[in-house]
């Protein structure tokens, strides 16, 4: 993200060098800055925050102009959840049984921020006069963010899981990770994307010499396109096997409950202008080209076990990754760009028992979901056969206690 920031100023600093702005600005802005998104089962509200930028205003004719420039903002939102509601998802235990995972939160908040650079493109309408004038800007801009941070607390967490094939309830093995936690805090992070926005700024100007203009008024930013990354698949909080105070926060942005995010902000902004200003050329920043790395060709055992070790899903119909599958994906994904010359091959499985049923997509999208993520972690589509079974081949057949050992992913190396 640092890398697009830098390439759209040094890009826009050559484009300005060219065309000879005829207006230089720093503008300051301050006011509710944030997101907004539908959550169940809780709601969100806007935060101060504010914004710093420079602006370059092009005059068109004697009252209109076109004003662009770069901003760097800070923007914080506030989501709370209502007490008493149950959050669950599937997790698998340090053990491989997999359970439901129930969760209770009371006094839940949490505090969502994020930098993002931003370029505007708006179309300035003035009153005439060389005093006091009355301006309108209109048009939109493109919203560069960083990935957001997350600050989040509780009065109580209530942790407990249901091992459905055993038909019990666990809520007090805190070394296990069940039972509660009072006065809990933690952190999260979720990633963000570029964004589009419509922007609306009005106000007055003022003539304070013949070469400088203060502009004052109201602005207010409508997103258009969603920030989030990827859509929201994770739990509220992960399992964790060795505790209840290593329980892992993900935060209400990166779960399906909460719709898509889009930029609010409005507020107060002064913009301070001076005439005929050119900006100065900016040097491309060079480029680094990283060193290769070499390793060698042969696969240990050792190795060939981590990947082959089968991808498991605790539950029916379930083909999103938990957190301790995704760790397991890690490995294998560190140990392929070890040995860039090795191919896998990746077969979705389904169950099908006298008592559980799933549908032959399923295995599909299990593999699919299998190489989506490794291809998030920097390995080539193309070392990749991804593919699934027809009909259920059980891991171990006559036993329904493991059925859920077969509704899984294997991973051979070819």
């Amino acid at each position: 993200m640092i890398g697009k920031i830098i390439g759209v100023a040094v890009c826009f600093a050559a484009i300005v060098t060219q065309a000879g702005a005829q207006e230089l600005g720093i503008e300051l802005g301050g006011g509710l800055q944030g997101t907004q998104y539908q959550l169940q089962n809780g709601q969100n509200k806007l935060l101060p925050a504010g914004s710093l930028g420079l602006s370059y205003t092009f005059r068109l004719s004697s009252r209109w102009d076109l004003v662009t420039g770069i901003t760097g903002g800070l923007y914080r939102t506030q989501a709370t959840l209502q007490d008493g509601v149950v959050f669950t998802s599937g997790e698998v235990d340090d053990a491989g049984s997999a359970f439901q995972y129930n969760l209770k939160t009371e006094g839940y908040k949490e505090t969502q921020r994020f930098f993002a650079a931003s370029i505007p493109l708006l179309l300035q309408y003035h009153t005439a006069g060389a005093g006091t004038q009355w301006y309108f800007d209109g048009g939109g801009k493109v919203l560069l963010p960083f990935n957001a941070s997350i600050q989040l607390s509780a009065r109580q967490l209530s942790l407990s899981g249901y091992y459905p094939d055993y038909n019990l309830d666990v809520s007090n093995l805190p070394q296990h990770g069940f039972g509660t936690l009072n006065g809990w805090k933690g952190s999260a992070t979720t990633d963000l994307k570029p964004a589009a926005a419509l922007c609306a700024a009005t106000g007055l100007s003022f003539s304070l010499s013949p070469g400088a203009r203060l502009y004052t008024g109201l602005y207010v930013d409508y997103g258009l396109t969603d920030l989030k990354e990827k859509n929201g698949t994770m739990p509220l909080m992960t399992y964790s096997p060795t505790g209840i105070n290593g329980v892992q926060a993900n935060g209400v942005l990166n779960m399906q409950n909460a719709g898509q995010v889009t930029l609010l902000s409005f507020g107060l902004q002064v913009r301070l202008s001076f005439g005929s200003t050119k900006a100065r050329p900016a040097a491309q920043p060079k480029t680094k080209s990283e060193p290769q790395q070499t390793a060698d060709s042969t696969i240990s055992d050792d190795e060939a076990e981590v990947i082959q070790r089968p991808v498991v899903f605790g539950n029916i119909d379930e083909s999103s990754l938990t957190e301790f599958e995704k760790r397991q994906l890690d490995e294998v994904a560190n140990i392929m760009k070890k040995y860039p010359d090795i191919r896998i091959s990746i077969v979705g499985h389904i169950c099908n028992s006298g008592t559980e049923t799933e549908n032959i997509k399923v295995g599909a999208a299990r593999a699919k979901a299998v190489a989506h993520y490794l291809r998030g972690k920097g390995i080539d589509r193309s070392r990749m056969d991804v593919s699934s079974v027809s009909e259920s081949d059980p891991v171990l057949p006559y036993d329904p206690p493991a059925n859920y050992l077969n509704r899984r992913v294997v991973i051979t190396v070819e």
